[in-house]
């Protein structure tokens, strides 16, 4: 299956470099000409993906910490019938288990079990520990359709690299 690369990036992650990557997406957008729907879905997605990013990937300062290939990273890339949205980024190994559990916890519902949860999570009041109301995976899931995939490799006593995937159909 051939690929074409829509926009990639290594490197630390703040606010701001969020704010160039999207404005870099919707150059990107026009020049490979994505639908406006799909454009919509895509930065919807791009955004709370690359805000987990700078959650998990606080205290982490990938130049001193570990090799430089461990500093985050973003690809949108469109194969022949989707587009895939990956991030990869050092996270704590202890919380490894809790992003699993969170992750398969959303890929176990149905469309509309997605949406009850939706529904009771932004009612209950609660917040992680990362300061989020914990919608970010319900929101990626219903806004594409489909399960989120991801990945951990430890690479130290401390850190794992954490691969996030998420695919969006083309329409036919």
């Amino acid at each position: 299956m051939l690929s074409k690369t829509i926009l990639t990036y290594q490197g630390p992650l703040t606010f701001s470099t969020i704010e160039r990557l999207l404005t870099r997406f919707k150059f990107a957008a026009q020049e490979h000409d994505i639908d406006f729907r799909l454009y919509k879905k895509l930065l919807s997605v791009m955004i709370e993906a690359l805000e987990n990013v700078t959650k998990y990937s606080d205290q982490f300062n990938c130049e001193q910490n570990l090799e430089s290939k461990y500093c985050p990273a973003f690809s949108l890339r469109q194969y022949d019938s989707l587009y895939e949205l990956e991030t990869s980024n050092p996270v704590k190994n202890q919380d490894v288990t809790p992003l699993k559990a969170r992750i398969d916890r959303v890929n176990n519902k149905s469309r509309d079990e997605l949406k009850e949860l939706y529904k009771m999570t932004i009612t209950n009041g609660q917040f992680t520990s990362k300061g989020g109301a914990g919608l970010g995976f319900i929101e990626m899931a219903k806004t594409s359709g489909q399960n989120l995939h991801y990945s951990f490799e430890k690479v130290s006593n401390n850190y794992s690299i954490y691969t996030f995937r998420v695919s969006f159909k083309m329409k036919a």
